[in-house]
């Protein structure tokens, strides 16, 4: 006699607990150690219910921080639709992906700061102006330049350094932890100094 079926509720709950044991692993070993046989050992399931879930590893682990990153995208928009001032309002937003990374770190350094092995299949790329987070900071650059607030110049490329500047006061603190760098958080000054960097009066013009 054929297995029944499962039932929308038990497919959620089998893959909530595919997951749980992904992200319990990625916690403790690192992306590098990280194995489906394993999972599905921690899970309590086969490998081959794995892939009925998941097409593949990569499509797993990147799961465990969509959605996180869904509600930061949310947060963010919130954000921008909130502050009327162009200054105040990318500093605001700076803040606020600054504090998604301190407060969910595991999920930050998944999402942010990923490595994807050689082996791993790599996804189409997306232009920057494309993608959701610069997308904000673009649009909120542009309103600035157009009431004069912020300097001229390419909107996406200064969204996209803007980005990349924040990353790295985030980022270099975390990986480079043999170097005792002049505050421990590095996030507030340097989201100072990047709305002020885009200030007209910054630049004499």
């Amino acid at each position: 006699m054929p297995r029944p079926a499962l039932t929308e509720e038990q497919r959620r709950n089998i893959r909530r607990r595919i997951r749980e044991a992904a992200s319990e692993l990625y916690a403790t070993t690192g992306l590098g150690e990280i194995s489906a046989r394993g999972i599905a050992k921690k899970a309590g399931v086969s490998v081959g219910t794995i892939y009925s879930h998941f097409n593949n590893l990569p499509e797993l682990m990147q799961s465990l921080w969509r959605e996180p990153v869904r509600r930061l995208i949310k947060d963010l928009q919130e954000v921008a639709d909130t502050h009327s001032d162009p200054a105040a309002r990318l500093h605001a937003l700076l803040t606020t992906y600054a504090e998604f990374a301190a407060q969910q770190r595991a999920v930050y350094r998944g999402a942010f700061m990923f490595v994807r092995p050689d082996s791993h299949s790599r996804p189409e790329a997306v232009p920057v102006e494309e993608a959701a987070i610069p997308k904000i900071f673009i649009a909120a650059i542009r309103d600035g330049q157009a009431r004069g607030v912020f300097r001229a110049g390419d909107p996406v490329q200064m969204a996209e350094l803007l980005w990349a500047a924040m990353h790295g006061a985030l980022a270099l603190p975390d990986n480079l932890d043999r170097v005792a760098f002049s505050s421990p958080d590095l996030a507030p000054l340097m989201i100072d100094y990047l709305v002020e960097s885009l200030a007209v009066q910054a630049h004499g013009t």
